[in-house]
Formats: C-alpha cells, structure tokens, sequence
C-alpha cells in the first residue's frame, strides 16, 4: 500500500500541476491542477460556488467520432461521479450556447460559471499549449 501511495505522489508531482496552479487568491478562482497537453487536458477550475473537472480533447479522425469534425471544434466533458458528460464546442458559434447546448444537464448559473473560468483562466493557458488552436 506504501509502495502504490508513492508511486502515485511521485506520478502527481510529475504530471500534475497544482495544488493553485493559477488561482486568483482574491477571488479564490482559476486553475487549481492541470495536467496534459493540446490533444488532451485535465483542468480542474474552481469557481466560487463549485468546482468543475474538465477534460479539453482535440478530434481526430480516429477519436470519437467516424467522421472528423474541423479544426474549429474541441471536445468538452465534464467529470461528474462516475461519468463523463458533454460534446464538441465550435468556435465559431456562441460559446456560451454552446456550453449551454452540450451541458444542458447543468444548473444554468452553473454553466455560466463554467464558461466565465473557460474565458477567463482555461482558455489562456489551453491557448499556451499549442499554436494550432484558436483562443475560444
């Protein structure tokens, strides 16, 4: 069991970044971990009422879907319990609506809460990992 708990701290120390990776101490918002790259991250974004595990997801012609969906597309899923939930989210479209569309399984004040740590914390460093995606 000791052997497993180390393993996992050395893993997380590697690959996670965080504890308060970018939070807004003032507002006690923004990234508290993050780990991955531009094809696939995990942002965990506390809000002041909740706190969301995201994963961002670039499509492929081979992941998720039979047909590619366009560069202006990512994949949005929420970690909830034991499941994922939520779709791909255009750029070129209202990301609120989107948001909105794809988590509709979600408390609206909630959603908006979403999108306002997307914009304002997620987007940027997402932006940062790779050149070939356009802000959102």
């Amino acid at each position: 069991m000791n052997k497993e708990q180390e393993i996992q701290k050395i893993l997380h120390s590697k690959f996670m970044y965080g504890p308060k990776y970018q939070m807004d101490e003032a507002l006690t918002e923004g990234i508290n971990f993050f780990s991955g790259s531009a094809s696939s991250a995990f942002y965990e974004l506390w809000g002041n009422s909740s706190i969301f595990r995201l994963i961002v997801m670039q499509p492929s012609k081979t992941l998720f879907t039979s047909h590619y969906v366009g560069k202006d597309h990512l994949m949005f899923l929420l970690m909830e319990e034991e499941q994922l939930r939520g779709g791909f989210i255009s750029h070129s479209e209202n990301l609120l609506t989107e948001f909105k569309r794809i988590f509709n399984h979600v408390r609206e004040e909630h959603v908006e809460e979403l999108h306002l740590l997307w914009i304002n914390y997620a987007s940027v460093h997402y932006e940062k990992l790779s050149n070939t995606v356009e802000k959102y």
